[in-house]
């Protein structure tokens, strides 16, 4: 890793240096104009399901004639997923420098696939359902950031608590009851250079956004390690006002003391929580895929809304993980255009088509990346708006199926944005 962020940041800062005259801001970095809205919120998200919800928000609410960028948010979520959501984002502890988001989320139903290796040829449908209730988290995240928003320092730290209930067959039958509790805590820090002429909406540039975040050991049994993460993006302009993005993600985690690796010991600990169906294969797999993660770590997985969208979220994981992409964005007009209906106020500064192509791999060994890799493909449309909010729907096709994606923010991004 050192090597390759060694060299990486050297290609970095030469383009940097090559294009620094050419960036300028082309927005307000910190817009005040106050907005509000009501949606519904439907949503498509491979591997987790879909449903329904609301959404409701006010951008930039004033303090009496003081204007801010303090945004605030209620999401309400039913369907295959549900819970709410509470946030609050760009507080601004000191104006333009210091921001302060935070937030809670409280989920009574949720579901997730969990696959049996997590190797990358391993079977698509070798999988189970894992489903999760009581799930409650709460985070902080604090930046500091300069240059008209084109240097952050940030840190981020979260408190995590889930319930895993049961275990399903890819059929939805019950193979393993339980009332197995997680919790923790998480850290991660960083910084963002976004030389780009627009945070929310780039066209030109290039942005680096480097991560490093801290998981310590929960038990005597638990591994300690720690995941630094590189997404670099660079934005090339095409014809008056359309995009060419270019995504490369690299990371990986490092393990600072293993966790049990005794296979006949997670398998005896993972009885020990089953309550009733307890399926022994699938007690094996649950004690395999620990026993991974004591010796290896975790660096992330791909699948999902962001990279190699074709496949289910979480589809391939590894303590090792990189992917590359690129997305032509042809914005078929820069017009601002304003509305104000009853449930929804904003200015429309983008409507989009996009076609994308996107490639990664995971491994647990460094070496091993690249030896098999996954593609994936497709188009979308993206409408965006000074506000901030990017309304995403995706198309995806890959070697595993297709799938559909319906939700907020640009892909490739991560919590440094």
């Amino acid at each position: 890793m050192k090597k390759i962020s060694l060299v990486l940041l050297i290609i970095f800062f030469s383009h940097l240096t090559a294009s620094a005259i050419d960036i300028e801001r082309r927005t307000e970095q910190f817009p005040t104009e106050f907005g509000y809205l009501a949606l519904p919120l439907p949503y498509i998200i491979p591997g987790a399901g879909s449903g329904f919800g609301i959404l409701g928000g006010f951008n930039n609410v004033p303090f009496g004639s003081l204007e801010t960028t303090l945004d605030l948010f209620a999401i309400g979520i039913a369907g295959d997923i549900g819970g709410n959501i509470l946030l609050a984002t760009d507080f601004p502890i000191y104006p333009k420098a210091i921001l302060l988001d935070f937030g809670q989320g409280n989920f009574d139903k949720g579901s997730f696939r969990s696959y049996r290796n997590r190797r990358m040829d391993s079977d698509p449908d070798d999988f189970v359902i894992s489903e999760l209730s009581d799930t409650k988290f709460i985070f902080t995240r604090l930046a500091i950031t300069l240059f008209d928003r084109m240097f952050d320092i940030f840190g981020f730290q979260t408190r995590n608590k889930s319930t895993l209930s049961a275990i399903r067959d890819k059929d939805g039958d019950l193979i393993y009851e339980a009332n197995q509790s997680f919790e923790g805590d998480s850290s991660s820090y960083g910084f963002q250079i976004d030389w780009t002429d627009d945070r929310t909406d780039p066209q030109k540039g290039v942005r680096l956004i480097y991560t490093t975040s801290d998981s310590p050991a929960v038990d005597s049994d638990s591994p300690d390690y720690n995941v630094q993460s590189y997404n670099l993006t660079f934005y090339v302009p095409v014809f008056s006002y359309s995009t060419f993005a270019m995504n490369w993600y690299r990371s990986g985690a490092t393990v600072r003391k293993q966790g049990n690796t005794d296979l006949d010991y997670l398998i005896a600990k993972e009885t020990a929580t089953c309550l009733s169906n307890c399926d022994s294969d699938t007690i094996e797999i649950l004690a395999k895929n620990r026993q991974a993660t004591n010796l290896y770590g975790s660096g992330g997985n791909l699948g999902g809304t962001e990279r190699l969208r074709s496949y289910v979220g979480g589809r391939y994981s590894g303590a090792q993980v990189e992917s590359r992409g690129a997305e032509f964005r042809w914005n078929l007009s820069d017009e601002k255009v304003s509305f104000d209906w009853y449930f929804v106020k904003d200015i429309r500064t983008g409507f989009q088509f996009a076609f994308f192509y996107e490639e990664g791999t995971v491994a647990d060994k460094v070496s091993e990346l690249w030896q098999e890799k996954r593609t994936s493909a497709g188009a979308g449309t993206r409408v965006v708006t000074a506000s901030g909010f990017v309304y995403r729907l995706d198309f995806a096709t890959g070697q595993e199926g297709n799938s559909t994606i319906l939700i907020f923010d640009y892909p490739w991004g991560t919590f440094g944005q």
